[in-house]
């Protein structure tokens, strides 16, 4: 490696990063909503049962009933 005369911002300003070449993650939304305590605890066992997240369980349900209309 040898000694370079320079600023050493400026090489990194030329490079490409890994996000110049990716496409760009979809922006999320937090959805918060009140539930029956006894129905977030049939949710919650649910998602146990199916060794999925509440998260992916109720995306999964939006994109069958929603999004597919």
């Amino acid at each position: 490696m040898s000694l370079a005369a320079g600023r050493p911002s400026k090489k990194a300003k030329d490079e490409l990063d890994l996000s110049d070449v990716s496409d760009s993650p979809k922006k999320t939304v937090r959805v918060n909503f009140n539930l029956d305590e006894e129905m977030y605890i049939k949710l919650k066992k649910h998602a146990l049962d199916s060794r999925k997240t509440v998260t992916q369980l109720l995306t999964e349900m939006i994109d069958e009933k929603v999004i597919e209309r």
